[in-house]
């Protein structure tokens, strides 16, 4: 089984690094890039992504932005997708001022001193010091800006979906999420039949600001999705 991570808004999956170096090695995992796809709708995106993996079971794991990508693989993967894990993620509108996200000037995403401090308040929770905040802008300069502003739009856009998810579902939940409504995960959570939420001390950015202990609520999904016949089970040391 595939382990597919889905990044957030940047698109790079630069983000998932640490979250990389917290799985255990054992676990066949793939980094999705949206550099690598020319699609620009969520739909889109989703069905692109998943003509890599029609003959393989996965377990999702969609990163903020990317969690409406998730919930579309899943309705066009069907029995393949195993589970789908949420990271701090939504699959309508996360909150009230979402729908201005079309209209956020790119360069408010570049980074500064008030930008840097804004972020580390709002995406971290004032976790971890504020240099945690770099690779974000990294990852965000480095992204295509003419479809970053296409995700914006995505978001703006959202409409409530109403097909529900046969497979399980678990959603690590931030223990100070700025970005996402509570509402928004009940909306998730409603069109789910098998639905788990999990606390995670951190922000919005919670695989970064915590990323071990992320990993091991994907491990555990991990380990209770993969075919135990012939694979080993995901250990932490």
């Amino acid at each position: 089984m595939k382990i597919v991570l889905l990044p957030g808004l940047d698109g790079t999956g630069d983000l998932f690094a640490d979250l990389l170096n917290a799985l255990p090695s054992t676990l066949d995992v793939d980094v999705v890039s949206y550099s690598s796809i020319s699609a620009l709708s969520y739909s889109e995106q989703a069905q692109e992504i998943a003509a890599r993996y029609q003959d393989e079971e996965v377990l999702l794991v969609g990163e903020s932005y990317s969690g409406r990508v998730a919930y579309e693989l899943c309705h066009l993967l069907g029995e393949r997708v195993k589970g789908v894990v949420f990271l701090a993620s939504f699959i309508s509108r996360p909150s009230l001022y979402s729908r201005f996200a079309a209209f956020v000037p790119l360069c408010f995403l570049r980074s500064n001193l008030l930008a840097k401090w804004l972020l580390y308040m709002v995406g971290f929770n004032m976790i971890g010091g504020i240099g945690r905040v770099e690779p974000v802008f990294r990852s965000l300069e480095k992204a295509d800006q003419n479809k970053l502003k296409a995700r914006l739009k995505n978001i703006a856009r959202l409409d409530k979906p109403t097909k529900t998810v046969a497979c399980p579902v678990t959603y690590i939940s931030p223990s100070n999420d700025r970005l996402i409504a509570k509402r928004s995960v009940q909306y998730l959570s409603s069109l789910c039949s098998d639905f788990t939420n999990i606390e995670v001390v951190g922000g919005h950015f919670i695989a970064q600001s915590n990323p071990v202990e992320c990993a091991k609520v994907i491990a555990d999904v991990a380990k209770h999705s993969i075919n135990d016949e012939g694979v080993n089970t995901p250990q932490f040391d």
